[in-house]
């Protein structure tokens, strides 16, 4: 089995999608937040405009590798799967490469479907990895639990990863027989503390997220598996009619793509009262806003519902 060995490693269209200024986000450590400062407007929109960028999988992530090979400058890439991000671009998962590098095989690996350490905080530090390292976790990462000691510190949780035995805070995760309760409310208060993070083309961490990489987050903080992308994340839940929305169900909007065609391109939460979360577009940042009198307004095309009943709002 193999598992991603960074924090957070970007899945990218090919080998030679990567631009000189991405070169920090393709390490081991991946340097993240320095490769994030470095990029200007221009070079954030060309990861959508040019499609380079294909998502974000986070620390021990299981991958299936599908094929390697060597880029224009001799480094080591696999083309994989990603089983927890749904697509209809691969029944196997979301497909696209991965530096070798970022990469890692067997011992510490998580397991498809086995309990673990989940970060529920928008980021916590990992400490007490081997040679006395930290790493800076996303929202969702999950970690295989540790198993404990006599003389465990109750404030900290240890965990073995990919990188070794770490620890992290006992308030920033939940354990496997914890949850979020499944309802509205709760979505919309994991998704407010993202308020004014800036939205970054494919992402799918707390370090940055596009729309769907939002919603597909906060769902699966509540147990609710979602597709990758709005495209998909549309043919799933039940149909509501627009004006029959209530909290917690997902709105999508459509546009004409480059043929004219009518397509799905992007998705918010409803928080009721004519309000919506999302993160809008390429340089703008996660907002709270109203619907009515919007652009949004006249591009909602579908309402969908993966909450069950009135009282789970």
């Amino acid at each position: 089995m193999s598992c991603v060995a960074v924090a957070v490693a970007g899945l990218w269209a090919s080998p030679d999608a990567p631009r000189a200024i991405d070169a920090s986000a393709l390490g081991n450590p991946a340097l993240l937040e320095h490769w994030l400062a470095a990029l200007d407007d221009d070079t954030r929109l060309a990861l959508c405009k040019e499609k380079r960028l294909a998502t974000q999988v986070l620390l021990d992530t299981p991958v299936g590798i599908l094929e390697r090979r060597r880029d224009s400058q001799g480094n080591d890439w696999c083309r994989v799967v990603v089983p927890n991000q749904r697509s209809s671009l691969d029944p196997r998962g979301y497909p696209g490469w991965i530096p070798a590098t970022q990469l890692a095989e067997g011992e510490g690996c998580l397991a498809v479907g086995t309990e673990a350490a989940t970060v529920v905080t928008p980021v916590a530090w990992m400490q007490g990895l081997p040679q006395g390292r930290s790493l800076k976790l996303s929202f969702l990462t999950r970690l295989s639990v540790a198993t404990p000691s006599s003389d465990e510190d109750l404030s900290r949780i240890w965990v073995e990863t990919s990188l070794g035995r770490g620890w992290l805070p006992r308030g920033s995760v939940h354990l496997p027989d914890e949850s979020f309760p499944a309802v509205a409310a709760t979505l919309e208060t994991l998704g407010r503390r993202f308020d004014g993070l800036r939205y970054l083309w494919a992402g799918n961490s707390s370090f940055g997220y596009d729309c769907s990489g939002l919603v597909h987050s906060l769902f699966a903080a509540i147990g609710i598996a979602l597709p990758r992308d709005a495209s998909d994340q549309v043919e799933t839940g039940q149909p509501v009619e627009l004006g029959e929305r209530r909290p917690g169900d997902l709105l999508f909007f459509e546009k004409p793509d480059d043929t004219g065609r009518l397509v799905v391109d992007h998705v918010a939460l409803y928080l009721g009262e004519d309000r919506m979360l999302h993160s809008p577009t390429n340089n703008a940042r996660i907002e709270c806003r109203r619907l009515g009198g919007s652009r949004y307004a006249e591009q909602l095309c579908a309402v969908r519902r993966y909450l069950s009943t009135p009282e789970a709002s």
